[in-house]
């Protein structure tokens, strides 16, 4: 599998995660407990935080011989930072029971998931061009 792929899978992997989110925020009024809705949110979240964690790791190892790598650690951190904030906030919306917070917070948190997702794509299509210009270069 190409860096793309394992991207891609792990983007695959978090999209039911989000679609749980989503429900779960529609139905903050339901009657679901404020503990079992907590709890569900604290599942969802942490599956999305682990794909993004493990594409992140996949991206990096790709660009081990990359002179930009320790940038792009930096980078990718910082954004991985920022989406565990945003699950947090989710996390105490939910536990405060405040539904519109709640949909508020999910909409930042899936947004912010989104533009991890791309930021990780990008780098898989510089990897892409790199690898192909050190190919031509050698023939």
């Amino acid at each position: 599998m190409t860096l793309a792929d394992d991207v891609r899978e792990h983007h695959r992997r978090c999209a039911p995660h989000l679609a749980r989110l989503r429900i779960l925020a529609a139905d903050a009024h339901g009657a679901r407990g404020a503990a079992e809705l907590v709890r569900e949110i604290e599942r969802a979240t942490g599956g999305v935080l682990s794909e993004a964690e493990a594409a992140q790791r996949d991206v990096v190892t790709a660009l081990r011989d990359d002179e930009r790598r320790s940038t792009v650690i930096r980078f990718l951190s910082a954004r991985l930072i920022r989406l565990r904030t945003a699950a947090d906030d989710v996390q105490a919306a939910a536990a405060e029971g405040d539904a519109p917070a709640l949909r508020r917070r999910l909409w930042l948190f899936n947004s912010l998931t989104q533009a991890m997702w791309t930021v990780q794509a990008s780098f898989c299509a510089t990897s892409r061009t790199l690898r192909a210009m050190e190919h031509a270069s050698r023939r």
